[in-house]
């Protein structure tokens, strides 16, 4: 009775061990789903503004009316705040909405900020968004 040589696989079975290790990741690479492509936002036509419908208004020389009328991100805009910095250097701020909301400011609203206004005043609004960002909408003399 003769005893034949060991086959390959018994003299080196960690080479074969890593062989089936490496085909299998490369199999479980390959079966993997792509990934979805991101959507990037429309970008906005050049010289659009954001918050082109706030603006400000001086009836007389006791008030500053700011109106806010809507546009493309008042849906995400829970407060104005508005300061008046009069030509004598006091400075009034008034606020319609608050940071603390979670839904937007109504659309098509006023704020009106009483004092004397009768020199050259400094209108400044700020928007803040519901994601908890800034923006100034409005920065004008009156």
């Amino acid at each position: 009775m003769t005893i034949s040589p060991p086959a390959a696989f018994f003299r080196y079975p960690v080479f074969f061990l890593f062989a089936a290790l490496v085909i299998i990741t490369l199999a479980a690479g390959c079966t993997q789903p792509q990934g979805q492509p991101a959507v990037q936002p429309a970008a906005q036509p050049a010289g659009q503004e954001m918050f082109r419908e706030v603006t400000a208004s001086q009836p007389d020389p006791t008030q500053i009316v700011i109106t806010y009328e809507g546009g493309p991100n008042m849906e995400r805009i829970i407060e104005l705040e508005t300061t008046v910095t009069d030509s004598s250097g006091r400075s009034t701020t008034k606020s319609a909405g608050s940071r603390l909301a979670t839904t937007p400011i109504p659309i098509k609203g006023t704020n009106t900020i009483s004092g004397d206004f009768s020199g050259d005043d400094h209108v400044v609004v700020i928007a803040y968004m519901i994601d908890g960002s800034r923006t100034t909408v409005l920065d004008t003399r009156l």
